[in-house]
């Protein structure tokens, strides 16, 4: 009876084995044509390794998070050798790391202790006045110092080497200074880990716009925890440049009251940030930005900024990593959003190595599910004295015109009832139940049990 059960199932199990094969080996692209966008492109001549940046309407179309579909063809129809300039964490093939150990600043209550020098000036006679803002800082802040005084290349970021408390959203200030008195800002961040692990949630590079910092020290403060500590953190100077971050319209956004909007960007590339720009005569509105992957996680905590109407757009600078869900929520007691902002992302730029062996034309081709990543390592294409050379000797991409439209999918609607505590209180029911049954029949035996014992006497 198993056997032929057996037998019979076998012609079943095979189809479905070949379904999943056929399902996972899903054919790649071989022609140019079938992507979503193809632009020319052309090296400088004589060059047989070069730089190619992907314009605004080739990066909007990429649909694969690991940008694996992203080709070069040459006039054959074959395709190139590339390799990524930066990728996907932001991480240049032409950068300088410099580990430096973190100089504990004593804390105090009230915040760290920043100086302000204003200088008036009337006719010939001058009066400068220092003071600090830890008179109106609240809470006790804690601080580090991080010598960076013999970094002469632009710094395009830093990695804190920081130890963070499990789901508690922790903010860092960085600021620059020479006299260890005086402190300018360079950036905030916040980072958060959310689980058992030391990562933290999306990049934790704190990206900085090519900041000099040659005979400068930078001061990186957050509000003291126990939990919570700055022992290092990875300097990265850029031997060269990355481009200009590329701005992505956007379309679709709907507010759900009248201090909050919530929508899901229908882009496969990170988002280095949001952009946000009041559209109506609403003030001074203060916002925070909120991000999570599904309707069962709780918002975390991206950024904040402050929109002022007439002002343009403020920046809200994410950790890189694109979440299924945003929320930007007013500060409930500003007027909130009497009409939709204006919505704009922002990408970090894709720059990539090709290695031009074959004859042109040669065609950028990016936008297709099924097209798995060929990436090379940059090393496997040259030396880093070729790398730099390639890199100063940009290829021309032929411009499409504006880039699509990225559109924003309205957010999940929150449920009333959260899965983990539906399955909690189920757990707790289906417990109690267990345990009025045993008690039931324990009851019942006791009872059998004294009436056997009354017939017996």
């Amino acid at each position: 009876m198993i056997a032929r059960l057996v037998r019979a199932l076998l012609p079943a199990a095979a189809a479905l084995a070949v379904a999943a094969c056929t399902a996972e080996e899903a054919p790649e692209p071989k022609k140019q044509d079938e992507f979503a966008q193809v632009l020319a492109v052309a090296p400088k001549a004589g060059n047989k390794l070069g730089r190619v940046v992907l314009p605004a309407a080739a990066v909007a179309e990429i649909v694969r998070p690991d940008m694996g579909d992203v080709r070069i063809f040459d006039a054959k129809g074959r395709t190139l050798s590339l390799a990524l300039g930066y990728d996907r964490s932001g991480e240049s093939s032409l950068v300088k790391a410099h580990d430096l150990a973190a100089i504990p600043l004593v804390e105090g209550p009230g915040g760290v202790a920043v100086p302000v020098t204003v200088a008036v000036k009337v006719g010939d006679a001058s009066v400068e006045v220092t003071a600090t803002d830890a008179a109106e800082a609240s809470g006790k802040q804690a601080a580090v110092l991080i010598d960076t005084r013999t970094l002469a290349l632009p710094v395009t970021g830093i990695e804190l080497a920081a130890t963070l408390p499990k789901q508690v959203p922790v903010t860092f200030t960085l600021e620059s200074g020479s006299d260890l008195k005086t402190w300018e800002p360079l950036a905030q961040k916040v980072l958060l880990r959310p689980g058992n692990d030391p990562e933290v949630l999306g990049q934790p590079r704190i990206a900085l716009p090519a900041v000099n910092l040659k005979d400068r020290y930078v001061r990186v403060s957050w509000a003291a925890g126990p939990d919570i500590a700055v022992t290092g953190a990875k300097v990265l100077e850029a031997i060269e440049r990355q481009p200009a971050r590329v701005d992505l319209e956007t379309s679709g956004a709907q507010l759900s009251n009248g201090h909050e909007l919530r929508f899901a960007p229908q882009i496969s590339v990170p988002i280095a940030a949001v952009k946000l720009e009041l559209t109506g005569s609403d003030g001074i509105v203060p916002v925070q930005l909120f991000g999570r992957n599904d309707r069962s996680e709780p918002w975390g905590l991206l950024a904040s900024a402050t929109l002022k109407q007439g002002e343009g757009p403020a920046t809200l600078e994410l950790s890189g990593a694109t979440l299924a869900e945003y929320r930007i929520a007013a500060d409930p007691r500003s007027a909130g959003f009497s009409k939709v902002p204006e919505v704009s992302l922002a990408v970090e730029p894709i720059t990539i190595f090709a290695a031009f062996n074959g004859e042109g034309p040669f065609n950028l081709a990016v936008g297709h599910a099924n097209a798995k990543p060929a990436w090379f390592d940059p090393a496997d294409l040259g030396t880093p004295s070729d790398l730099l050379r390639a890199w100063r000797q940009q290829a021309e991409v032929e411009s499409a015109g504006e880039a699509p439209v990225i559109q924003l999918a309205p957010a999940a609607p929150e449920s009333p009832f959260d899965p983990r505590t539906v399955a909690l209180w189920a757990a707790l029911v289906l417990g109690t139940l267990v345990l009025a049954f045993a008690a039931w029949r324990l009851v019942r035996a006791q009872a059998r049990d004294a009436k056997g014992a009354g017939n017996a006497d």
